[in-house]
């Protein structure tokens, strides 16, 4: 009876360790590799104009090499069409988050005034899927005065 535990005990253990070599051997899949270009929608605070940045609306990113990004986007402030131009750089890439910082600006009218705010921020993407990302952002806006920005959005690549 001893011999039959010790024995199964001693299976079990080999097969441990042969399992936990192949799992140390299987890739993990990085969901953000290659997803280029994505369309998404952005919501910001602050929400009234002068100190938003870049503001909620739709944006689109594009990420070169999986590293580089740039995003534009376009939003109405009081009544007008506008928009921003961003670019990141990613100094963390994981498989399913990455986290990056950027710089940009934004172009859009406030009483009657054209406004053009500058940010610099750092982000979090999370991958829910091939297609699917979810991003945060904290930042400081420049235009004057600083302030401090943030932001959400929900991007499908192509």
């Amino acid at each position: 009876m001893r011999h039959s535990i010790a024995l199964g005990l001693a299976l079990l253990f080999v097969a441990s360790i042969g399992w936990l070599g192949h799992a140390a051997s299987l890739e993990v899949q990085d969901l953000s590799e290659g997803h280029g270009l994505g369309f998404g929608l952005s919501l910001t605070a602050p929400f009234a104009a002068p100190n938003t940045f870049p503001a909620s609306g739709f944006s689109s990113r594009l990420w070169i090499a999986n590293l580089f990004g740039f995003e534009a986007s376009v939003f109405v402030v009081d009544g007008a069409p506008s928009f921003a131009a961003r670019s990141f750089i990613k100094f963390i890439n994981t498989s399913l988050v990455d986290l990056y910082v950027g710089t940009g600006a934004a172009f859009f009218g406030s009483e009657g005034k054209l406004v053009v705010p500058l940010q610099a921020m750092s982000g979090i993407e999370i991958r829910l899927s091939e297609h699917i990302a979810i991003n945060a952002e904290l930042g400081l806006l420049f235009r004057g005065v600083s302030g401090v920005t943030a932001g959400f959005s929900a991007d499908f690549y192509l």
